[in-house]
């Protein structure tokens, strides 16, 4: 994944296009920074030499661009805008001079350029490519804070997610045994003398470890010899074990103010595989450990099925062996815990006309490998045939039928928005007998670009206007057409399974294969009027401004504690494609049901819609 986004980046700056680099967040292979390294200055050459190596200890290399300012979205460092610096502080020359004499050792072809945008200002671009793994680790001298370059002492930069950081002295101490062991120049072993110790290692654990395995032999669980020392991981730290008559042991791990938790080796090496799509390279960084019993050490055996996770950046979640497989094959899914929090795709895809009503399912979906993603005719014609037959349109003909006439959305036709190779937009609309428009279905997808690293999906459907609805359906104008409570909760499950299981195959032969994950997996449930109340929107139809009880009837939810009354209402949730639909419903349920208590309606339950 990240040399994909990596690659992308680079033809950009190729191409000359600073503009594609928007949107991108910094990450193991991407640092931008708003002004030029101060080399007139002890700190500027140390931060220079610093930040290149770091990028040399990557497996893929990376980009430091001089000229973009970022902004903080969720924790992370999102490129926001160019801020070109003039070129008449940055000498080429000088800045290449730096990174060949202080970086050891030398880094090969390593590239300094300038792309001008305006006269006299520009991008300074450095492009530190993947170096040999044998010339790694690069290290540089020892900041001292003056013009002095320290000969003796040295320092080994690394990448951790978006920062630069100074690999660990004890990680330097583990690394340079490693390598002192591997010489064949450490002094002997004494006879009798263990290798390892349990919970050696990593400072800390001993005691910690040391009383794990006392419980576990209390319950049997033969631990076996360790086979490494305690090494820091993830969110903790980790040692593994042989297990005696088998051929793959046991890992205990541990992280701050939680009972060390015992893993088999198989489940181990699932979670390292599972985590592998992270960005910044670190699988359990991601996905965090095993997390059964906080309180208490216990053994996650190899005939586990599901496995807790808690830690991780990606919040909590759990591995789940896939039974369809024959149980050799896991994947991760996240908690789906409900927030409020939009996403920049949140409001795109807006349609040429200004609806009374808008209910939308929006999938966000970034997978590890897109390298082979794209949609093709043959996947064109295949979603398309499937489209009459989906779940969004079986809503949309019921929608009408329960209203007295079955208008079914049974045409469905390229746009309103552009289908391309990276780009889909069908719609079916329903019109009355004088051809107006009355009710639309819409279907969208938008494939990873330089901006986005994530599959997007959307599906909605909009009413256009409730009196040219009546029309289409002959009812009296003056019917209560709103949408029921139901009606919403349906909408959402018919348009989720659309926009996570149908909308997908568009992308890859078989996107039910894909089991890896860049970042957390999306869902967002929207549903909104035209204009927001006393604030009318100039397009809006002429009128006394519309509340969201003129086009949803809310009655069963009971009064809201909220002051005002909603324009919209919104939820959005960490979940994977692949739900079947007892999940998919459960889901469904309790995000509505926080929906509603975010706005107010705290008396709805669990069980509401289950009556």
């Amino acid at each position: 994944m990240a040399t994909s986004g990596l690659e992308r980046a680079r033809q950009a700056l190729l191409d000359g296009d600073l503009s594609a680099l928007l949107g991108v967040r910094e990450s193991i292979w991407l640092d931008v920074k708003r002004g030029v390294y101060p080399l007139d200055q002890p700190k500027g050459p140390e931060e220079l030499a610093k930040d290149v190596a770091a990028f040399a200890n990557t497996p893929d290399g990376g980009l430091i661009l001089v000229g973009f300012s970022t902004r903080k979205e969720h924790g992370e460092e999102i490129v926001d805008a160019l801020k070109l610096v003039p070129r008449k502080l940055i000498n080429l020359d000088k800045y290449r001079q730096i990174i060949a004499t202080r970086v050891i050792p030398a880094l090969r072809q390593v590239s300094v350029d300038w792309i001008e945008r305006e006269t006299g200002m520009g991008v300074l671009v450095i492009d530190i490519p993947a170096q040999p793994e044998a010339s790694q680790p690069f290290a540089v001298p020892a900041p001292t804070g003056t013009v002095e370059v320290s000969k003796t002492a040295v320092g080994f930069p690394i990448r951790t997610g978006d920062a630069t950081v100074w690999l660990h002295p004890h990680d330097i101490q583990r690394y340079a045994r490693m390598g002192w062991a591997s010489s064949g120049a450490q002094a002997p072993q004494r006879n009798g003398e263990p290798k390892y110790i349990i919970g050696g290692g990593e400072p800390g654990w001993i005691g910690a470890f040391q009383h794990a395995q006392e419980v576990l032999a209390e319950e049997d669980v033969t631990l076996g010899n360790p086979v490494s020392d305690v090494s820091s991981v993830g969110p903790g730290v980790a040692q593994h074990f042989e297990a005696p008559g088998q051929s793959l042991g046991w890992v205990l791990g541990g992280q701050s103010n939680q009972r060390p938790v015992l893993v088999a080796e198989e489940i181990w090496q699932a979670l390292l595989e599972q985590g592998s799509g992270s960005p910044d390279g670190e699988p359990l960084g991601a996905l965090g450990f095993p997390a059964e019993d906080p309180t208490k050490t216990r053994p996650v055996d190899r005939n586990a099925t599901v496995v807790a996770l808690a830690g991780g950046r990606w919040g909590r979640g759990r591995l789940l062996r896939d039974t369809d497989q024959q149980g050799q094959h896991w994947r991760w899914e996240p908690d789906p815990v409900a927030n409020t929090i939009m996403s920049a795709w949140t409001r795109n895809w807006t349609p040429r006309t200004v609806p009374l009503l808008r209910a939308r399912v929006l999938a966000i979906l970034p997978w590890a490998d897109i390298s082979d993603m794209k949609i093709t005719p043959d996947r064109l014609d295949m979603v398309c045939q499937q489209l009459p037959l989906s779940h969004l349109a079986s809503f949309t003909t019921t929608l009408s039928l329960r209203r007295g006439r079955e208008l079914p959305a049974a045409v469905w036709e390229a746009g309103p928005h552009d289908t391309t190779k990276d780009g889909f937009s069908y719609s079916s609309e329903i019109s009355a007998p004088d051809g107006r428009r009355a009710l639309a279905a819409e279907v969208m997808m938008a494939l990873p670009s330089a901006t986005s690293s994530a599959v997007v999906t959307c599906a909605e459907v909009r009413i256009e206007n409730f009196d040219v609805w009546s029309s289409a359906l002959g009812v009296d104008p003056t019917s209560d057409l709103r949408w029921s409570v139901d009606d919403l909760f349906e909408f959402f499950l018919a348009a989720w399974e659309t926009a996570t299981e149908l909308l997908p195959r568009l992308a890859a032969q078989d996107p039910a294969t894909r089991h890896l994950w860049s970042d957390v997996p999306k869902v967002e449930l929207l549903v909104s009027i035209n204009e927001r109340h006393n604030q009318p929107d100039p397009l809006s139809l002429p009128g006394p401004p519309l509340l969201l009880d003129d086009v949803l009837n809310l009655d069963s939810f009971g009064p809201s504690g909220r002051r005002g009354e909603p324009c919209e209402l919104f939820v959005s949730l960490p979940s994977t494609s692949r739900l079947d639909p007892a999940s998919r419903r459960s889901q469904a349920r309790s995000a509505l049901v926080e929906m509603a208590h975010h706005y107010g309606f705290m008396q709805v339950r669990e069980d509401f819609f289950d009556k």
